[in-house]
Parts: C-alpha cells; sequence; structure tokens
C-alpha cells in the first residue's frame, strides 16, 4: 500500500487506471491476509513483456498480478462486456482489449484480428500484456492443457515489427491458500523469462513446429512455479493434505508454498515407487479429514496439545465480556461484509467466481457504508465527531475482524473437547501420526 500511496498515483497513468489501480490494491490488501511475490527481478526491464499465467481465480488473477505491477498491464477479456460504447471507451482506458469466440458469431477470427494487431502494438513499444494460456479458469490446482495464443501473438509481433526489440514470456504461478474465503494468502511465483527474439529464425523457416516448441515451452517454465496436482482421481485428498492438514504453524508465506511443493513431490515418488503406502496414506487422509469435518475442528489441534478447560473458559468468559464493544464494531462492518457473502454463495454458481465478487462488492459497498456514515455524522453531530468517526471505522473493522477469528478459534476448541471423548478419535490420531511419520512432516 505504501508504494502505491507514495509513487504510483504521480506516475504517468490515464485517470480511469489510477482511479481503478487504487480500488484493486485496497481491495486486494484487505482481502488477503499476507501477499507475497517472489522473484519480481527476473522481470526484464526495456522490453516487450506477456506475462503468460495460471487461471485458477476468475477477476482476481488480473487483479493481483496488476496491483504489483510497476506498469500499466493490457487485459484480454470477453468481448461481450464491450458492446456499449461508453464502456468500450472506458474499458480501453482500463488497458482491456476484447477477445471474441466462437459463439461471438461468425466474424470472430476476423475482429479478433484487430485486438491481434494492437497487442502487436503494445508489446512492440515495451508494454506489458496478460494471457492466460490455459484458455479459462478452474480453481483446481492443476496446469491444464496451454492454448497457442500466447505464442502466436509472442511471434506474430516480431513477425509484423521485425527482431530488433526485445520480446519476452515472463511466467508466473499464482498460488491461493483458499481461493473461495478471505484472510488467506495468496503468492506470486515469477519463473524463468523466455526470450521470444531467439525462436525467430527458426520460427520464419517452421512456423507451425516453432509454435508448438514454444508453447511446451512456456508449460515447462510455469510448472516450475506453481503446484501442479497430476492425480485427479485423487485430488481431493492430496489438496486437503497440502492446504488443510499440515502446515498451520508456518506464518511464513513463501515457506508454506515450499513446504507443499516438497511434500507434493514425495507424493509423486511414493506413487510410483511405493504404491502400497501411497494408498495407505490416502485412507489415512480420508479418515482424518472424516473425522475433522464431523467434529468442526480443524487438524492441526490433533498434533497440537489444546488449551485446557480453564484456558478455554476464561477465554470465553473474556469474549463474552466483550461482546458489547463486539456489536458496536459490528454495526458498522456487518452489512457490506454479509450483502456480498450472501449474494455470491447462493446466485453466482461457479464458485471459481466467489472470491473475485466477493472482493469487488465487498469493496464497492464498504466504501458506499462508510461514505453514509460519515456524512450522516457530519450532518447531525458536527466536524469533531466526524473527524473520529473517520478515524474509528477502519479501526472498528480490523477490531470486528480479530473478534471472529477468535470466536472461530474458541468454538474449534470446544469442539474438540467434546472430539476427544468420541470412539473413533483414537483412530484419527492414529491416521494422523501416520501420515506424519510416512511424509517426514515434523
Amino acid at each position: 500500500m505504501r508504494n502505491f500511496w507514495l509513487g504510483y498515483w504521480f506516475k504517468d497513468w490515464n485517470f480511469p487506471y489510477k482511479i481503478g489501480y487504487s480500488i484493486v490494491i485496497t481491495g486486494s490488501r484487505t482481502y488477503f491476509k499476507n501477499f507475497k511475490y517472489l522473484g519480481k527481478e527476473k522481470i526484464p526491464k526495456n522490453a516487450g513483456i506477456i506475462y503468460a499465467v495460471n487461471h485458477q481465480n476468475a477477476f482476481l488473477d488480473p487483479i493481483v498480478i496488476a496491483g504489483q505491477a510497476d506498469n500499466p498491464i493490457n487485459f484480454l477479456a470477453r468481448a461481450d462486456i464491450f458492446k456499449n460504447k461508453f464502456v468500450y471507451k472506458l474499458l480501453r482506458k482500463l488497458y482491456m482489449l476484447p477477445i471474441y469466440r466462437q459463439r461471438d458469431g461468425v466474424d470472430t477470427i476476423e475482429k479478433n484480428q484487430k485486438t491481434f494487431e494492437d497487442c502487436y502494438e503494445i508489446l512492440n513499444n515495451n508494454g506489458h500484456l496478460i494471457i492466460f494460456p490455459e484458455g479459462n479458469h478452474n480453481h483446481k490446482k492443476t496446469l491444464r492443457t496451454l492454448k497457442k495464443g500466447v505464442s502466436r501473438i509472442a511471434l506474430g509481433t516480431l513477425s509484423k515489427h521485425g527482431n530488433k526489440n526485445s520480446l519476452f514470456i515472463v511466467p508466473i504461478g499464482i498460488d491461493y491458500e483458499n481461493h473461495f474465503s478471505m484472510n488467506a494468502d495468496v503468492l506470486l511465483n515469477v519463473g524463468n523469462p523466455i526470450k521470444i527474439n531467439d525462436y525467430f529464425e527458426e520460427y520464419v523457416k517452421n512456423p507451425v513446429e516453432v509454435i508448438n516448441k514454444l508453447t511446451q515451452q512456456v508449460r515447462q517454465n510455469l510448472e516450475l512455479v506453481l503446484i501442479n496436482i497430476q492425480d485427479h482421481e485423487n485430488y481431493d485428498e492430496i489438496y486437503y493434505l497440502l492446504h488443510r492438514f499440515s502446515l498451520n504453524n508456518e506464518n511464513k508465506t513463501e515457506k508454506k508454498f515450499s513446504l507443499r511443493i516438497s511434500l507434493l513431490s514425495k507424493l509423486e515418488w511414493l506413487k510410483e515407487n511405493e504404491i502400497r503406502t501411497y494408498e495407505k496414506l490416502l485412507i489415512d487422509i480420508k479418515i482424518v479429514r472424516s473425522f475433522v469435518k464431523e467434529n468442526k475442528i480443524r487438524p492441526y489441534l490433533l498434533k497440537n496439545s489444546p488449551l485446557s478447560f480453564f484456558k478455554i473458559f476464561i477465554l470465553s468468559l473474556l469474549m463474552t465480556i466483550a461482546f458489547p464493544l463486539h456489536l458496536i464494531t459490528l454495526s458498522t462492518n456487518y452489512l457490506p461484509y454479509k450483502i456480498p457473502v450472501w449474494f455470491v454463495e447462493n446466485k453466482i454458481k461457479d464458485r471459481t467466481f466467489h472470491g473475485s465478487l466477493k472482493q469487488a462488492i465487498g469493496v464497492l459497498l464498504f466504501t458506499i457504508y462508510w461514505t453514509i456514515l460519515i456524512l450522516f455524522t457530519y450532518l447531525y453531530f458536527g466536524k469533531e465527531l466526524t473527524l473520529l468517526t473517520t478515524f474509528l471505522l477502519p479501526i472498528f473493522a480490523i477490531l470486528n475482524f480479530k473478534y471472529w477469528i477468535l470466536l472461530i478459534k474458541l468454538k474449534g476448541a470446544w469442539n474438540y473437547r467434546r472430539a476427544i471423548k468420541k470412539e473413533n478419535f483414537s483412530l484419527a490420531i492414529k491416521a494422523f501420526n501416520s501420515i506424519n511419520k510416512n511424509l517426514g512432516i515434523k
């Protein structure tokens, strides 16, 4: 946030992009718990850049990339949102370009050619462009088949403008700790850039072969910077192991990512070399997962000693005493938080859009709601109380969120005390310890 307020606003960007950028970066930094951008220094300077990014979270993917960029980034977006003339002009000011699909009509190829020409110009002038080579989004952490568009646009730029200007494809892996909820981590991991100029001479002689070769290279570089679960049959169990099971005590985003990569590598090795151990692991994961879900607790409670009854009781008492204050903080935050959650979870079927829509609607409603509260205070209580209200609103939001987190943890502690009395508790503990032993988890 500091870099934006102190620097980005004064960059030579058009006004709509500055406004959009400010909303994006503010919304993203409040929605996510931790942001980590690894390998930013790898991005070449003074060159045309195509960011080739995995596509897991609909609108959030371009948002988190753009929110970390030092330059305006151009996006390819569905053409159907460009139909209105005013909207078209606004979206172009936001550096968005229409991409047409077969469903948009028989002249799709002809219309897209104009967009491709715009891309060539942008890249030739050292501009930056985001392309999602998978072609569509899916929240599963599996790198799907890549389309050839990223290679065609890159090589097409050199075909039109020559091989004199540097042009790179920069792979970026996005890893969300949790696609569907706030207060989770997100990591951007920059891979090794691919210099397109090195492919040009061969492309002139054999364009089809080189496009395929370049697309494969993009895939290889992307695979190195993201979590790529290939066992589709057992995806749910593997995902649960990587993201819900063992890393709750690790706070550093990059360390958690590294540990997940290491665990996934161990699982792949076991599948290839010790299939019986691998199958036993999957059974143990299912046992733990079922027990945890049934009793509404977190898996790390099976490893860590829970709070004593006395400590849980004291914490419950303190939470009860603080409840009136919580109601005050809740009154300034509940509606703009709850409305997006209710609307998205009940009206939007595709869960991949949930995170991005919650963030977008939430930022809008919080802005409107807090503005109304500030204006109301100004009209009826004067300037001094208005300044105090403006100061307290974000503090109330933080206090409300902290109370909510503590309440969840307290509920989990009470649930655990009930769970340990059940007959299948010992079986869950045995499965939990077996998983840790076989994977070397400390």
